[in-house]
């Protein structure tokens, strides 16, 4: 199912993930529909495709993708982590469109589920997003950015709150930033239920959901130190005023009403009726 999130610029691809007692990432007791996102920027001709969403929902992203892309179009890839959410359809995409370039962070190298052949033709458009070299001597190409197509860059950060090497990513024409495993609390109570909450839903979350859902993911936190975490989402989501947070998980929020609604319920959500941390910053 593909979502249209900025006219000619910005899509969602993906499906909806049925929360019980299978699903590992949400809190215990967790019920109704989890969105599972990539998304689609398109700039001219040219495409970047931020992750690749679940395998059960392969067919219904690449039937998308050819749709916009063309059968066997070509395509960049960026993957915020190397997570089965996330890297799930590389080779099946691989396999029906030409992946031009692989942007990635971390050590795990994305191709060596591939059999030999697609795994040579590959390795050389892989594109590593760190800033600096590694101590290991390798020669992979490195990008703190990825150019999405002609004057249009996608910023790429890695950021304070992260359990494996994490990429963010933050696309200025769009006011869009790729918050990957964090903000993924958003969820409906039907499959057919929408996929973005904006001013036009009916938004009920709470900062107790928020929390929940964020510690699924980090348990740790709240017996962290979170002050750092709070002061640098705050910095980051005040310099930036994103008009869209875009997680790989949970409902994309839209509006920058409803993005500051949600930053500050994070910002709760660290807070010490949650966590064993200090004050939490000023709200934006």
């Amino acid at each position: 199912m593909f979502t249209t999130l900025h006219e000619g610029k910005l899509g969602v691809l993906g499906g909806m993930i049925p929360l019980d007692e299978k699903v590992s990432w949400v809190p215990k007791g967790s019920t109704g529909f989890q969105p599972s996102n990539c998304y689609l920027l398109t700039e001219g001709q040219d495409h970047l495709l931020v992750d690749t969403g679940l395998a059960v929902h392969g067919g219904q992203i690449l039937d998308d993708l050819a749709e916009r892309v063309g059968e066997g179009g070509t395509l960049s890839m960026f993957f915020t982590r190397s997570e089965m959410d996330c890297v799930s359809n590389l080779e099946p995409i691989a396999g029906r469109l030409d992946i031009e370039r692989l942007f990635t962070g971390g050590v795990i190298n994305p191709f060596d589920a591939f059999d030999d052949m697609s795994r040579a033709a590959l390795r050389g458009r892989r594109h590593q997003v760190d800033k600096q070299r590694t101590g290991d001597g390798d020669s992979l190409a490195r990008a703190a950015e990825i150019q999405v197509g002609a004057g249009r860059i996608l910023e790429i950060e890695q950021p304070l709150l992260r359990l494996l090497p994490t990429f963010w990513g933050w696309d200025e024409a769009t006011g869009t930033i790729f918050t990957s495993d964090t903000f993924t609390h958003g969820v409906t109570t039907s499959p057919d239920g929408p996929r973005v909450i904006d001013s036009t839903t009916g938004d009920d979350t709470t900062v107790e959901q928020v929390a929940g859902h964020l510690y699924a993911k980090y348990e740790w936190l709240p017996r962290a130190n979170c002050e750092p975490l709070r002061e640098w989402l705050y910095e980051k989501f005040t310099s930036l005023d994103p008009e869209i947070i875009a997680p790989s998980r949970g409902s994309v929020i839209k509006g920058r009403d409803v993005v500051k609604r949600h930053l500050n319920m994070m910002l709760d959500a660290l807070n010490p009726v949650h966590s064993l941390a200090g004050p939490v910053p000023a709200q934006v």
